[in-house]
């Protein structure tokens, strides 16, 4: 007797990407070069759509107390990071904001900061997402 098991493919992109990308198809956002994904592992991180001017730019450079510059991306959302650690004001860069680490909830890579505030926010380091397309 041969016993027949049921193929099961296993999605790892978030209900909440699979949520946007469905909306993105509807509006015709989600078309080629719109999805920005982890350098490291190509885990979808958000999308351009979600772009987000903060404090007059979508773009910002900033410095932490070591020195350490950053070139970084404003997003209103980031449904494929995970944030972990307690919110803090200390040395925040955005007047009011509180901000967390937030990291690529597939593999774990550093990709930036959610800022908490009047209007909350994902600020994702340039250098650590990759354009779907490039």
């Amino acid at each position: 007797m041969t016993t027949t098991y049921p193929w099961y493919w296993f999605d790892t992109t978030s209900s909440d990407i699979r949520k946007l990308e469905k909306t993105s198809r509807k509006t015709g956002a989600a078309d080629k070069g719109r999805r920005l994904r982890c350098r490291i592992c190509e885990h979808v991180i958000t999308f351009e759509t979600l772009r987000v001017s903060i404090d007059g730019s979508h773009e910002h450079i900033r410095s932490n107390p070591h020195g350490c510059e950053f070139h970084f991306e404003c997003f209103e959302n980031a449904p494929g990071c995970s944030t972990f650690g307690s919110a803090t004001a200390e040395h925040s860069w955005f007047r009011g904001c509180k901000w967390q680490i937030a990291v690529c909830g597939e593999c774990g890579e550093h990709l930036g900061w959610l800022f908490h505030g009047d209007q909350n926010f994902y600020g994702l380091i340039s250098v650590r997402l990759v354009r779907e397309g490039d």
